[in-house]
Order: structure tokens, then C-alpha cells, then sequence
């Protein structure tokens, strides 16, 4: 009788220093865990379920370059897939003036024969002007009139290349009455 009631006192203390030992091993695993009392998963009609009980009443937030993590929460593995692009320098581009009342000059200085993709849009992503071209010198300088646009604040986005060797640049422009 007394070593039942032992055991069942020492069990919920044995159970959680078993998972922080698992938790602790895992932590350079690159998955969401989390200390539990119960739960699991389970795959129905081509989706998967997760569930727990039990989760610790602390919330932690841990966030790096590319990656946050919130202890407490079911987290799913994310992969995304996506086209890198470097900066384009202050050098190889320059855009003004900002604000403007209308025309917006882009001095681009870049390589004979680089394409060079011009958009702007808005903050809700509505695109108002597209031009795609290529620079003969890479330094022939452009024009985007923003006369006819309302008052308010849009981005200019800016790519010279070609994608897989692409270079990019988004500017917010105010455009003033």
C-alpha cells in the first residue's frame, strides 16, 4: 500500500523528467516539441490530426533569422521554396525624388544588356505599373510618372537580371497632392 502510493506520487515527477530529458536531447532537432502530459496523432482521410493536454502554463518565444519557435503551441514544419535575390547597392541604383508630386527617376548603374523589371503597387499589392526592358549600356536612366495616382504611400519594386542571377530592390515612394 505505501509503496503504490509512493510510485503514484513519483510518477508524474518521473514522467516530466523523462520528456525534458527527450526535449533537451532534441533541442538541436530541427522540430517543433514540447513537454506534454498526453497527446499524439493520427492520420485521417489524407490528413493528419494533432493534439495535446497538459501543456506547461509558460510560454517562451525563441526567434532567429528564420525561424520562431513558441513553446506550449503544436507547431507544424514549414518548407517554403522561393527564388533568393541580392540587393542591389546605392551605386548600382539610385531613385528620386521621394516624395514626389509625380515623376520618379531611377538611375540604374549596372552591365551592358541587363534586364531590368520596373512595378509599382500598392500596400494592399495592387499593381499599377509593370515595364520590363533591356538597359543597352545599363545605365539609361527611367521614368515612372505617378502623376495620375492618388496621395498615399507605394512601393517600387525594382529587378535587374535574370532570375537565378537576379538582383532586387523595393523602395517606398510617397506620392504627395
Amino acid at each position: 500500500m505505501f509503496k503504490s502510493m509512493i510510485m503514484m506520487k513519483l510518477l508524474p515527477l518521473v514522467l516530466f523528467i523523462f520528456g525534458a530529458t527527450i526535449n533537451f536531447c532534441q533541442a538541436q532537432v530541427p522540430h517543433a516539441a514540447t513537454v506534454n502530459a498526453a497527446g499524439g496523432s493520427a492520420q485521417l482521410g489524407g490528413n493528419t490530426y494533432e493534439w495535446s493536454v497538459g501543456e506547461m502554463v509558460l510560454v517562451n518565444t525563441v526567434t532567429t533569422t528564420n525561424l520562431v519557435v513558441t513553446q506550449g503551441l503544436l507547431q507544424p514544419i514549414l518548407n517554403t521554396t522561393g527564388i533568393r535575390y541580392s540587393e542591389l547597392s546605392a551605386d548600382q541604383l539610385k531613385v528620386y525624388p521621394n516624395p514626389t508630386k509625380d515623376i520618379v527617376f531611377i538611375q540604374p548603374g549596372l552591365k551592358p544588356n541587363t534586364s531590368l523589371t520596373l512595378l509599382v503597387y500598392d500596400i494592399s499589392g495592387r499593381t499599377f505599373f509593370r515595364k520590363t526592358l533591356v538597359l543597352k549600356a545599363g545605365t539609361e536612366m527611367q521614368v515612372v510618372d505617378l502623376g495620375t495616382y492618388a496621395a498615399g504611400n507605394y512601393l517600387l519594386d525594382i529587378i535587374a537580371g535574370t532570375t537565378g542571377a537576379a538582383s532586387r530592390s523595393t523602395f517606398k515612394i510617397q506620392k504627395l497632392n
